[in-house]
């Protein structure tokens, strides 16, 4: 039965925190995995929310049982933290509420044989040893692509990619900003 670990690096989202956590509930449904069962742990890593994001997250874990939180995080560590503690076979970073369609696709390529997926400031697939090698970092979503992407080309091997659904100039520039933070050393401010 494969299993898919969901990791959602939090910070001062309490507005955010309870669709996107709502969203990575619905992958499973999304998830190809030819008739076996999938299952599914959503980590949601807070990383020192100055609001209320963790009481939002308590009140979800009433709701939600496979959904775990990890607090006091420092900023701009939480994928590096979930590189330590999911248990999935696929590893799914989201940092926003998704289409659970394009994360299922994400998935479903990994568990298919890709290394990797991802669609550009949206979401990023990999599988458990990729992640382990290659999260080390300090830096978010858009820092993990990049890293993933050089690491995937030095060895000559492809990812599977899809263009963001948001095309527009407004959201290209915003992920050009936030793919250029972690090249400058400021990672951990990667946010949506």
């Amino acid at each position: 039965m494969p299993e898919v670990s969901i990791i959602l690096p939090v910070r001062d989202q309490e507005n955010d925190v309870a669709s996107l956590v709502r969203a990575a509930v619905r992958v499973e449904e999304h998830v190809d995995a030819r008739g076996e069962p999938v299952t599914v742990e959503i980590l949601a890593l807070d990383e020192r929310s100055g609001d209320n994001t963790l009481s939002v997250l308590s009140v979800l874990h009433g709701q939600i049982a496979n959904l775990r939180t990890l607090q006091d995080v420092e900023p701009g560590s939480g994928i590096r933290r979930a590189a330590k503690v999911a248990r999935g076979e696929v590893w799914l970073i989201l940092d926003h509420a998704i289409d659970a369609d394009l994360a299922g696709w994400a998935v479903t390529q990994v568990l298919r044989g890709q290394r990797a997926a991802f669609v550009p400031g949206e979401l990023l697939a990999l599988d458990r040893e990729l992640g382990h090698s290659l999260l080390k970092h300090t830096g978010g979503l858009v820092s993990a692509q990049n890293l993933l992407r050089k690491h995937l080309k030095a060895i000559g091997e492809p990812a599977a990619f899809s263009p963001a659904p948001d095309g527009s100039a407004k959201a290209r520039a915003k992920r050009l900003l936030r793919g250029g933070l972690g090249r400058l050393g400021l990672g951990r401010f990667d946010r949506p």
